[in-house]
C-alpha cells in the first residue's frame, strides 16, 4: 500500500505545474476585483519584491522575487488575493 501512495504522490508532484498552467478563475466582473495596488501591497507585506501584475484567464498573475531570491509567478484569485498556485522559478 505504501508503494502505491508514494507512486501517487510522485505523479501528483510531476503534474502540479500542468495544473497551474490550466488554472482559471471564475470571478465576477473586473470592477469587483481587488485593486492592483492593494494586491501589490499585500504581496510586498508577505516578503515578495513585486515586479509586475497581469491578467491571464480571469486571474491575476503576480511576477516577482521571493525571499530566497527566486523569481516567481503566482496565480492569484482576483477577489481575495489568495495564491492559487505558482509557476515556480521562471529562470
Amino acid at each position: 500500500m505504501s508503494k502505491f501512495l508514494i507512486s501517487a504522490a510522485t505523479v501528483l508532484m510531476m503534474t502540479a505545474p500542468a495544473f497551474a498552467d490550466e488554472q482559471a478563475c471564475d470571478s465576477p466582473a473586473q470592477d469587483q476585483w481587488m485593486a492592483e495596488a492593494d494586491l501589490t501591497a499585500m504581496y510586498v507585506e508577505l516578503g515578495y519584491d513585486v515586479k509586475g501584475i497581469k491578467i491571464e484567464k480571469g486571474c491575476y498573475e503576480v511576477y516577482g522575487v521571493d525571499t530566497t531570491g527566486a523569481r516567481v509567478e503566482i496565480i492569484v484569485d482576483p477577489m481575495t488575493g489568495e495564491a492559487l498556485g505558482t509557476e515556480g522559478d521562471s529562470n
